[in-house]
């Protein structure tokens, strides 16, 4: 679910994430992830290192999420949440969520310019 930002370069989701309530149990949390957007073409060299092992989780999700803000019901609007990203991203499935929704959600320029195209011939 892709949301306009207001910082150029970035782009917004919401999704949820797990808390850590104590050694064995967690709880989902929704949240508004802003996130700093990669060239789609850079995906394949950001998840990996220069002598081509993986990056973790952690590590990724730490590059690109910028903020997280709790949702304020269906307004659009959101708050301050009161999470730091740096301990969110500690637990290991958090992190793995914030990676996947990012790939997910990564604005695809093909797919813009596929779009801005179609929107093109129908007029």
């Amino acid at each position: 679910m892709n949301e306009l930002s207001p910082v150029a370069g970035t782009f917004l989701c919401r999704f949820s994430i797990p808390i850590r309530l104590d050694e064995e149990r967690f709880q989902y949390f929704p949240v508004v992830g802003v996130f700093r957007s990669i060239p789609f073409d850079q995906v394949d060299r950001w998840v990996m290192r220069p002598d081509g092992r993986a990056r973790s989780d952690r590590e990724l999700a730490a590059e690109v999420l910028v903020e997280l803000r709790r949702p304020l019901g269906s307004t659009g609007k959101t708050a301050s949440l009161r999470f730091e990203i740096a301990d969110v991203l500690d637990v290991a499935r958090a992190a793995a969520i914030v990676v996947a929704t990012f790939l997910a959600e990564l604005p695809r320029g093909t797919e813009q310019e596929f779009e801005s195209g179609q929107a093109q011939l129908a007029q």
